[in-house]
């Protein structure tokens, strides 16, 4: 059944948004992910596809602390907590809430400690243009921060994007775009397999990022 599950650019599992597919590892396919809380990792397909990875791993260590602490009372944004919902197997803890408006809503744990969750949802236009510096932006199944950033994912071992070692010691060169992974070539240097990946960017990134932001100054 998890074999049918389509991944794609920009979907949301657990805590993490799919950023591009990369490489196949061993014949295993592999997605990059960013996490809510800003990390970045490669996880493997099935293991999105079953759920059994929905973080980069910061969940699992939070969840001991989070059975030691009792919010009620407490006050995170606009939300006072007013008691702990019953636990389902399987979920996050989550907690009955009155916001200031006066509406009463339930809100998961991580949500309310993390400052995701600050309101039952009045506060959301006041705060919707300063989300939007930190959004992330798909066009075309493209993600427009991750091709603009220079971050390396923490499972780069080569010193640039898009360049990974071959198990004979040779080098790969390969690049995300609009959905699809475009293999450039094996190299035996490092150096011709970084020259491959960059002129890919100038022909494909650099006019893609120019004319999105042309039509995002209209």
């Amino acid at each position: 059944m998890a074999d049918s599950v389509n991944l794609m650019p920009g979907q949301k599992i657990g805590r993490l948004t799919l950023i591009e597919e990369i490489p196949r590892r061993k014949g295993r396919r592999y997605w990059h992910c960013v996490c809510e809380c800003g990390n970045e990792c490669d996880v493997q397909a099935s293991h999105l596809k079953s759920g059994h990875t929905k973080s980069c791993g910061c969940y699992r260590r939070e969840v001991p602390w989070e059975k030691r602490v009792d919010l009620v009372g407490k006050r995170f944004g606009r939300l006072v907590v007013l008691r702990q919902m019953p636990e389902k197997k399987g979920w996050e803890s989550s907690w009955e809430c009155r916001c200031d408006c006066g509406n009463v809503c339930v809100c998961q744990t991580d949500n309310l400690k993390r400052g995701t969750t600050r309101s039952c949802g009045c506060f959301r236009n006041e705060q919707r243009k300063e989300n939007m510096k930190t959004a992330i932006h798909f066009v075309d199944g493209t993600c427009v921060e991750r091709i603009a950033s220079r971050k390396l994912s923490a499972a780069n071992t080569s010193g640039h994007r898009g360049v990974y070692r071959r198990e004979n010691g040779g080098w790969r060169a390969s690049i995300g775009f609009k959905g699809k992974v475009y293999n450039l070539g094996s190299f035996w240097e490092l150096e011709d397999a970084v020259r491959a990946r960059r002129k890919a960017e100038e022909e494909l990134y650099v006019p893609f990022l120019e004319e999105y932001r042309k039509k995002s100054e209209q």
